[in-house]
């Protein structure tokens, strides 16, 4: 995980997955890598954030700065982790995906988002009811 490449590195905390996701050590392995110069590096990082047990602010955090990422791979990505945080930004990732094709209609990241936004209008719309 302390290796000078980071697709070396990258590999090794994917690996290092066990039942319950990421382990501490590679989750802290893996912060720095989505600021990597390679579009695929950042995505697969902030797919194994987004998926990580932790929840502290610094993995958030960092799912949070890949919203302005040019790579839209990598803004699903981290739009996915904050939603299955339910997150304060969550709407906000959403958007910054932007529009995805149809090849993505059956991807789970989309789905995830999708029941996002449908969870919170569902709950704007019965707040607002009144009998």
């Amino acid at each position: 995980m302390s290796d000078p490449d980071a697709e070396v590195r990258l590999r090794a905390c994917t690996l290092s997955m066990r039942d319950g996701g990421l382990r501490p050590e590679a989750t802290r392995a893996l912060l720095p890598l989505v600021e990597a110069p390679d579009a695929r590096v950042r995505g697969a990082a902030a797919g194994a954030l987004a998926v990580s047990p932790d929840r502290t602010p610094v993995v958030a955090d960092a799912l949070v700065a890949l919203l302005g990422d040019e790579d839209q791979l990598v803004r699903l990505e981290a739009a996915y982790g904050l939603a299955l945080r339910d997150g304060p930004h969550t709407g906000e990732a959403i958007e910054r995906v932007g529009s995805l094709g149809d090849g993505f209609k059956d991807d789970h990241r989309t789905a995830m988002l999708w029941s996002w936004r449908w969870r919170r209008r569902t709950q704007a719309t019965s707040d607002d009811w009144s009998p």
